[in-house]
């Protein structure tokens, strides 16, 4: 059932979040009209997006925020819902906030652009978000906020209902090193054999993985780092032909990405060759990427990998906190701020790293399980995406990733619902 929106005025940020969040999230149809008699006159679900008061019931108050086509710091005013403060309050509307404001403010990742702070690897990092301070990053509140406006529809248009959709958990493993030892020369790899008495390469998981997916249901995907001229990129050479063979085999089965390697960021012809690399060696078409260690910076990463020829990327996530980045468990469609347009690269927003519950976190097995098992529920609570991020060296239980396969095992019995 298509949904009528009245809005006095109309521009890109406007046209992108209203598209996001209820055709991509709840998969209904909507119309703009600027014409008020038009929309007194229809007798459909409809509501109106602006800053008076018009006929019907559902006033969604507009914040001047929303119609601005520039970049610039924001004083924000808090409203307080449920238990979080939500930024652009807004006096008289259905909610006490300007919901498609703050939505888009998330989804865009406005305050990236804003605030400069950053890590040590140039990251912005989770603990300075508005989300992270103001507690609500492991929620997927744009979702969330989605299905609370179909409910304030529905009390008035009781036949009005959202697309049913389904949860989904995509498993997907960043491949740096694929091998332990196997890559070594013969020498090196019988000293460590010796020394941790490994009867196989702890890293080569492959056959494992393959299982896993068969017995749950699942596709992981896979992020292959090809680069080494850095001192973070720690790939083999792609003349290796056991690598190579690793890669060819993989894409057979699997979708497989490039995993732009960290000297990739610095130099952006670089991303370019990686990519022809893995196409090369696979003999697929490769259109999905995502970011060696997280390394997100906007508007350029975005611009490189479109630029590139990627389609789709996995890096919307952060290194030191989990949780949701852009504020949603549904894919979305970037936006550029700088050129206030929204681009055909779909992101992917991934929830949970394994680096960040034992490294950044320092959590647990346990605590681990504890922290996956309440972001996933929260997806499940609005049958979103569970996009979650490992390594094959964490699922090989060795070395200080020991207890740690239990834990990825354990998640993927929760997602398929074994």
């Amino acid at each position: 059932m298509a949904l009528l929106i009245y809005i006095s005025s109309l521009n890109n940020r406007i046209e992108y979040i209203f598209q996001h969040i209820f055709e991509n999230i709840l998969g209904i149809s909507i119309a703009f009209t600027k014409n008020e008699t038009q929309f007194n006159q229809f007798t459909g679900p409809k509501i109106s997006y602006c800053n008076h008061d018009i006929g019907g019931f559902l006033n969604y108050r507009q914040h001047p925020f929303i119609l601005e086509q520039n970049i610039k710091e924001q004083h924000l005013a808090f409203a307080d819902y449920r238990s979080y403060k939500i930024p652009f309050k807004t006096p008289n509307s259905v909610f006490p906030f300007d919901v498609f404001a703050a939505s888009f403010y998330l989804l865009s990742r406005y305050e990236e652009y804003i605030h400069k702070e950053r890590d040590e690897h140039g990251r912005f990092e989770g603990k300075s978000s508005l989300a992270y301070q103001h507690g609500f990053l492991k929620h997927p509140v744009i979702d969330e906020w989605a299905y609370e406006i179909v409910a304030q529809i529905r009390k008035h248009y009781p036949d009005f209902m959202a697309q049913e959709r389904k949860f989904l958990l995509r498993p997907t493993l960043d491949i740096d090193r694929p091998y332990y030892y196997l890559n070594d020369p013969y020498l090196k790899q019988k000293v460590k054999k010796i020394k941790y008495q490994l009867k196989s390469d702890p890293f080569d998981i492959y056959y494992q993985v393959a299982n896993w997916d068969q017995k749950y249901g699942l596709k992981t995907v896979y992020f292959f780092l090809l680069g080494n001229q850095h001192e973070n990129d720690t790939a083999p050479s792609t003349e290796n032909q056991l690598f190579r063979k690793l890669i060819k085999d993989i894409s057979e089965n699997h979708p497989v990405g490039i995993h732009p390697s960290y000297y990739a960021h610095l130099k952006d012809a670089e991303v370019k060759r990686e990519r022809n690399l893995i196409i090369k060696i696979s003999q697929r078409k490769i259109s999905i990427s995502r970011q060696h260690y997280l390394l997100l910076s906007l508007p350029k990463t975005y611009r490189d990998l479109i630029s590139a020829g990627i389609k789709e990327d996995y890096t919307m996530a952060y290194a030191d906190v989990t949780g949701f980045r852009a504020g949603t468990c549904t894919p979305f469609f970037w936006y550029d701020l700088e050129k206030e347009q929204a681009f055909d690269l779909l992101l992917h927003p991934t929830t949970a790293m394994d680096q960040t519950l034992r490294r950044y976190m320092g959590l647990t097995p346990d605590e681990a399980l504890k922290e996956i098992k309440e972001l996933m529920q929260n997806v499940k609570n609005v049958n979103g995406d569970f996009i979650s991020l490992w390594h094959n060296e964490s699922i090989g239980d060795f070395a200080h990733w020991k207890g740690w396969q239990t834990v990825y095992v354990e998640m993927l019995e929760m997602g398929s619902g074994n």
